[in-house]
């Protein structure tokens, strides 16, 4: 069951939903098994109640049933009746009659039971489906009514996003205020995915034909394919990232699109490049995801107190990196998945900092700040870096 392989393969939920196809299935099971992941904290409260045994000591595969019918039962809108019916029908056709009964006893009674949210910041951590600390974090760095618009608006779905390549005559809505980024229905030939936050890194970078550039980062290579497009194929493109597995599976992506461009498999930290080289760098530097939450809401459940300033300490040693190999006149392109300050503001304060301009969202430190909240997008900073 995908919300098992979730919660404890380390799969991403985004990943293994992107296999289903499309149709009315496929719906069915984005919903619940997002529902469940957005706000598995507050059905696990809901079931520990109801249950007569921990819910430690109940089989893995029977529990996550239970998690999905729960949270369809009290949070989603099917119907309450068939919930229970479809979830023992499911536990007693895989962990046969005894367990199906247990189940049938356990829904019935969140189905009865009157769901009690405490008052105060928990009670608010649970409707947002975030930690508590996640909360007071981002409210001492925000406020708490941004931080609330921001979580509130990471329940939410997000719309299936493209880029419009050159010179591709495809449908699509426009984003506002993002070139190229487009909303889009079922059909998607000739775009490639891309949340509209990723396609504003790639034009806050603006390589120009003729320019040498270095994907600091690449993999999976969709941002690499935007800075070629941008150059018109002519200059020198350079793409790296530490994961030979990554590297290669980007640069059969890239190839399927006719576009080839040397990869090298290194570590950002001690890249294998001349100080001074590049015109651009682009660093999308890996972070927390906090801002992906609406497609990876399971990163909610994975992150620690500890984990933005671990990420922030990586950032700013690849920064340091990137900035030793960008030429004087040339700048950085720092952008980060991420709304934590330990992963943004805070990497790029003292430095020779600046945000890009003609996009939407805010100003935030000395970058910019896109969000679900902000401009319908997943959150990202950038900021523009200069040696």
């Amino acid at each position: 069951m995908i919300v098992g392989r979730v919660l404890r393969s380390g799969a991403y939920s985004n990943v293994l939903l992107g296999t289903l196809g499309s149709g009315p299935d496929e719906r069915l099971v984005r919903r619940l098994v997002y529902g469940t992941l957005r706000h598995l904290v507050r059905v696990d409260r809901m079931l520990e109640r109801a249950s007569s045994r921990p819910l430690d000591a109940i089989e893995p595969g029977l529990l996550d049933l239970l998690r999905v019918a729960g949270w369809e039962l009290r949070l989603g809108d099917g119907a309450p009746h068939a919930a229970v019916n479809e979830t023992v029908s499911a536990v007693a056709q895989a962990h046969g009659k005894r367990a199906g009964g247990f189940a049938n006893a356990v829904r019935r009674a969140v189905q009865r039971a009157e769901e009690q949210v405490p008052a105060g910041p928990e009670g608010r951590a649970l409707e947002l489906g975030a930690a508590p600390w996640i909360v007071e974090r981002l409210a001492a760095a925000w406020g708490d009514r941004e931080a609330g618009e921001f979580l509130a608006a990471s329940l939410q779905p997000a719309a299936r996003t493209a880029r419009r390549r050159p010179g591709v005559d495809a449908g699509g809505e426009q984003v506002p205020g993002i070139p190229d980024a487009v909303v889009v229905g079922t059909d998607a030939e000739g775009l490639v995915p891309m949340d509209p936050s990723s396609v504003a890194v790639g034009w806050a970078a603006a390589p120009e034909a003729g320019m040498t550039v270095l994907d600091m980062a690449a993999a999976p290579g969709g941002k690499t394919m935007h800075l070629y497009d941008q150059m018109e194929g002519e200059g020198i493109l350079v793409a790296a990232d530490r994961h030979q597995r990554r590297v290669d599976s980007a640069r059969r992506r890239l190839a399927a699109e006719g576009i080839s461009v040397p990869w090298v498999v290194a570590d950002g930290t001690r890249a294998p490049f001349a100080s001074g080289t590049f015109d651009r760098v682009l660093l999308d530097a890996p972070c927390s995801g906090l801002g992906t939450l609406r497609r990876r809401p399971e990163i909610r459940h994975r992150l620690v107190e500890t984990s933005p300033t671990r990420a922030g300490l990586l950032q700013r040693r690849l920064l340091d990196a990137a900035l030793e190999l960008v030429k004087p006149d040339g700048y950085v392109v720092y952008a980060a998945c991420t709304v934590f300050p330990e992963e943004t503001t805070d990497v790029v304060a003292g430095r020779r900092a600046d945000p890009p301009p003609g996009l939407p969202g805010r100003p935030a430190g000395n970058g910019w700040l896109l969000g679900p909240h902000l401009t319908g997008s997943d959150g990202m900073f950038i900021s523009l870096v200069r040696p």
